[in-house]
């Protein structure tokens, strides 16, 4: 999210952890330790040696949803969430089958083939067009992978497509939450979203007109907008 972030630099203190399993963080080789319980401890810890005693959380996708979780679950250190396509969910069923399918390419170590297949189904084949034009940074992008063993990798993504569904838990949430969802996006679809703004008291909901699963990629000047306003809206 830092680019998302950039024009806010001067009067925030940003801070992007690598959560476990991902970036230069510890990877695991069993599901239930990708949790979202675990990821949070492990953030907490992490605030606690920074003494960062609260903070506005956000993120997009798994980040959006660790930070729903925290508010839920920790609500103490949570003063307010920013989540873009963030989904307190179970993966519907197709996407269940889509990990079924493509389960072997990950399992075959071919990681670059199953990345190809991710981002055609989050933001589609013109996405991974504009993004393999850019060999630099799609080296950058599926090098990240190559850090994972195959047991690890495996893990990480068996648990992501085998989570309950915890809308339930985002009624406890009291602290101010923005949430963005792209209308062209199918997990979270608008409507779930919308579900999660009605379930959480007081949330805000912007749906971005023709917005994928990361909105904030493609429509990066009006997501901007809508951040400048919730930072205004809480003072910062």
């Amino acid at each position: 999210m830092l680019p998302d972030l950039e024009p806010f630099l001067g009067r925030v203190r940003a801070l992007f952890p690598d959560t476990r399993g991902h970036g230069l963080s510890t990877k695991f080789e069993r599901p239930e330790d990708y949790t979202y319980a675990r990821k949070l401890e492990d953030v907490l810890l992490w605030l606690d040696a920074l003494g960062v005693n609260e903070a506005v959380w956000g993120g997009v996708s798994m980040g959006a949803a660790l930070s729903l979780w925290a508010a839920a679950h920790s609500p103490a250190r949570v003063r307010a969430v920013l989540s873009i396509s963030g989904p307190p969910y179970a993966a519907p069923p197709e996407d269940r089958a889509w990990w079924a399918s493509h389960r072997p390419l990950v399992e075959a170590g071919r990681f670059e083939d199953y990345f190809d297949a991710n981002v055609r189904l989050r933001m589609g084949d013109e996405a991974l067009r504009r993004l393999k034009a850019r060999p630099e940074r799609y080296a950058e992008l599926t090098s990240r992978l190559r850090l994972h063993s195959v047991a690890s990798l495996l893990a990480l993504l068996d648990e992501t497509y085998t989570r309950v569904d915890w809308l339930g838990d985002c009624a406890r949430i009291r602290c101010p939450v923005q949430i963005i969802a792209g209308s062209e996006d199918h997990f979270p679809t608008p409507a779930m979203s919308r579900r999660l703004a009605a379930t959480i008291p007081g949330a805000r909901l912007h749906v971005v007109d023709g917005g994928p699963h990361f909105p904030n990629r493609s429509h990066r000047a009006e997501v901007q907008g809508v951040i400048a306003d919730f930072l205004e809206a809480l003072g910062i």
